[in-house]
């Protein structure tokens, strides 16, 4: 797997190589090739590139995928140490569609 150009990581022999800070990526790739990133942040968006070869070497393809994360991180406004004041945060809502090699990834709770 690349984001734009740069290596992050590859699966041979069920084996993970990293060619980035495991810590700073926040991603990892199953045995399936898929890669997952943790903690998505707006910095992910780009071009990711996934190469697949066959056992003897050959190349068997090559797909690229645009990322592209849009919203701003929520910030923390005010925190109050009494208990009697804060709320649980209602359990977010995922979803995601994927159109044209594009995936759009919506977060959002309801009240």
């Amino acid at each position: 797997w690349l984001r734009d150009r740069q290596r992050l990581l590859q699966i041979k022999d069920k084996k993970v190589k990293y060619y980035v800070n495991k810590d700073q990526c926040r991603c990892k790739i199953l045995l399936n090739g898929t890669l997952q990133i943790e903690h998505v942040v707006k910095e992910d968006s780009g071009k990711y590139t996934v190469t697949v070869y066959q056992d003897d070497g050959k190349l068997k393809a090559e797909e690229d995928i645009m990322f592209i994360v849009q919203g701003e991180r929520n910030h923390l406004r005010c925190a109050c140490p009494f208990s009697s004041f804060s709320e649980p945060v209602p359990q977010p809502i995922l979803s995601a569609e994927c159109m044209n090699k594009t995936v759009s990834v919506k977060c959002e709770v309801k009240q």
